[in-house]
């Protein structure tokens, strides 16, 4: 047994919330989600909006919110363990500062210093090593969502807002939209302009259009043709279609399993 499997516990803990919101989240797309809105003036222009026909249970935050405290927890506890093997002491010097520092500057690091201070050296090093401002700034926006440096400064940033206030989980995050318009016979669609992603909240507006032929009264339906998901109104917004709510959990998970992973390498590999 290794001494950092009790962290590895708080790991699979936080991956069963994460599935329990998956779940829940499944279970709502068999649902209507959403009321579709065509609005046609007497000039032919119109747009297409859609509104959540519902909130997200409370539920769902409970859930994402349990997710990030043990993958939190789980850092933390991998400075504490190897705070003890590094010293040889049980509790480990300064144990009530002990801490995962992330931090967005290199300042910020440096003042952040005390939280590691039994460490080595190299177990320093590394955790500076995946800072968030050591983050690459040339990735695709595809493989933004893969960085754990990005990853690891999410996780930390919306745990630290759960600790006081419920992160706000909203309907879903619209994306890939492709809207379709319906029109009786004699009408053509001249132009049609698509909205950019965005969350679904309130009224959003889809697509706009222009009629050609258009009379005022005739029935005009729409398809808003849409992708969505479950969606954190917190920053950062997505970066691209796979920067999803459930694939940043994914990768939160990996990045934390890494962290914990090569802690237990440097402070195992030094005490032997």
């Amino acid at each position: 047994m290794s001494p950092f499997d009790g962290i590895r516990d708080r790991i699979e803990r936080a991956i069963a919330h994460r599935e329990a919101l998956a779940e829940i989240w499944n279970n709502l797309v068999e649902k209507h989600l959403y009321d579709v809105f065509v609005d046609v003036k007497d000039d032919g222009t119109g747009t297409i909006c859609v509104h959540p026909s519902d909130d997200l249970p409370a539920s769902c935050a409970l859930e994402l919110g349990e997710t990030l405290y043990h993958l939190r927890a789980a850092l933390d506890g991998s400075i504490y363990q190897a705070a003890i093997i590094e010293s040889g002491q049980d509790p480990p010097p300064h144990e009530n500062r002990l801490e995962f520092p992330i931090c967005s500057r290199p300042t910020e690091f440096r003042d952040s210093a005390w939280k590691i201070q039994p460490l080595s050296q190299q177990c320093r090093t590394f955790i500076e090593s995946i800072q968030p401002y050591n983050a690459p700034k040339q990735l695709s926006p595809e493989l933004v969502i893969l960085n754990m440096n990005r990853s690891l400064w999410i996780l930390n940033d919306w745990a630290r807002k759960d600790r006081h206030r419920q992160l706000h989980v909203v309907c879903s995050w619209a994306s890939n939209a492709s809207p379709m318009v319906h029109f009786p016979p004699g009408v053509m669609l001249k132009s049609i302009r698509v909205s950019g992603d965005g969350f679904l909240e309130n009224h959003r507006e889809i697509a706009s259009f222009r009629l050609a032929g258009y009379v005022p009264g005739m029935k005009v339906e729409a398809n808003p043709n849409l992708m969505i998901d479950v969606a954190v109104n917190e920053i950062p917004k997505p970066a691209a279609d796979n920067d999803t709510l459930g694939e940043r959990l994914k990768q939160m998970v990996v990045a934390v399993r890494f962290v914990v992973g090569a802690l237990e390498a440097i402070a195992l590999g030094k005490a032997a």
